[in-house]
């Protein structure tokens, strides 16, 4: 497909969906930013995502159970920089990342 088909297809009205998609692409990579900011780089490494789900709650997904805890312990501190951009945010969970967890497994 040439660029320029391609980028008629992208700039067409019809693609709501698509243009929807790459806003939501773009407010995680923006959130993400925001969170991985609040800590040390060290501490930032071992975060793999984040999310707001739509009951306001940030999820913040992580590499392992000893991480979960020290990002956790930052929770309130987390929560007042995601807020300034996103104040409906209610509550900051962190879980493990089962795909990170996969990946420490020995066989």
């Amino acid at each position: 497909m040439s660029f320029i088909k391609l980028k008629t297809i992208l700039h067409s009205k019809g693609n709501d969906t698509l243009d929807s998609l790459l806003q939501r692409v773009k407010d995680i990579q923006r959130l993400q930013h925001i969170v991985m900011e609040s800590f040390d780089r060290e501490t930032a490494s071992h975060i793999v995502g984040c999310n707001i789900d739509d009951g306001g709650k940030l999820i913040i997904l992580c590499d392992s159970g000893s991480w979960q805890s020290k990002i956790r312990f930052s929770q309130e501190t987390v929560l007042n920089h995601v807020r300034k951009k996103y104040p409906f945010v209610t509550f900051c969970e962190v879980k493990v990342s089962m795909k990170s967890m996969k990946k420490n497994v020995q066989p």
